[in-house]
């Protein structure tokens, strides 16, 4: 593995601020719809990711990212709501919002991103500092994984070093990035690149968790396949059902049905 430093990565492999916006795989009407499937415990469920906007933010457009799953076995199911107001030109992320909901528990997470000063804010009013100008959650980070140029002829087991969490403790983020299986679906078969997520999140993983997004080795850069592992529920398998709206001059790779 091939460590690399936040800003030299940023550097060498993002284009110029001015730029980004035109040329991301993803844009405003994009719609992920996703099988869920609970190893260990046998629940099903469903999961959609949207990109709606552009939404204003202090001033600022954004494109609102939008993630809600929800899993279970009968009755017994729990359901996700995950928010992000993410700036495209410079893939900072200014607001979050998060909600949980279980049969016995609930729980809202949000926050306030103030870029320019490396700072947060929480739902409570409580700031804190981050340690990037450029901040990001857990789910624009998903987005921001999918802008990334990787070089063609990828080296097996390169790992990337971000710290750009808006929560320093979270910081820092590890991704191993190598070729992928080759995932079927029923929107079509994909030669996939696999990036492995190693985050930091004491409250959902006691520590260290491990997140696999299987991006399809395109310009589209979808994620066709998403395994997650939590302790105590066994693992989670996302896999692709439907995919609408690319953004121009995203072109699918194999779409064999």
């Amino acid at each position: 593995m091939l460590p690399l430093a936040l800003a030299g990565l940023a550097m060498g492999m993002m284009p110029a601020a001015s730029q980004v916006a035109t040329r991301l795989p993803f844009m405003p009407g994009e719609r992920m719809t996703y099988r869920v499937r609970m190893n260990g415990i046998g629940g099903f469920g469903h999961a959609t990711m949207t990109v709606e906007g552009p939404v204003d933010v202090r001033g600022t457009p954004t494109y609102l990212l939008r993630s809600r799953t929800t899993a279970g076995i009968g009755f017994l199911k729990g359901s996700d709501l995950t928010e992000s107001w993410l700036d495209p030109v410079h893939m900072a992320a200014l607001r979050f919002h998060e909600h949980e909901r279980h049969l016995l528990s609930s729980r809202d997470v949000r926050a306030e991103m103030y870029p320019a000063d490396q700072r947060w804010v929480d739902g409570n009013g409580k700031t804190d500092s981050s340690i990037t100008n450029a901040p990001l959650d857990e789910l624009s980070f998903i987005y921001f994984l999918r802008s990334l140029q990787v070089e063609p002829g990828l080296q097996p087991d390169t790992t990337y070093r971000f710290d750009r969490h808006y929560d320093a403790a979270r910081n820092p983020i590890v991704v191993r990035v190598t070729r992928g299986d080759t995932v079927v679906t029923p929107v079509g078969t994909f030669p996939t690149l696999l990036m492995e997520m190693h985050v930091r999140d004491p409250r959902r993983y006691h520590g260290e968790g491990v997140i696999r997004l299987y991006m399809s080795d395109d310009a589209c850069r979808i994620p066709v396949r998403i395994e997650s592992a939590v302790p105590g529920m066994g693992s989670f398998v996302l896999t692709i059902e439907s995919y609408a709206n690319p953004a121009p001059g995203c072109r699918v790779g194999d779409q064999t049905r």
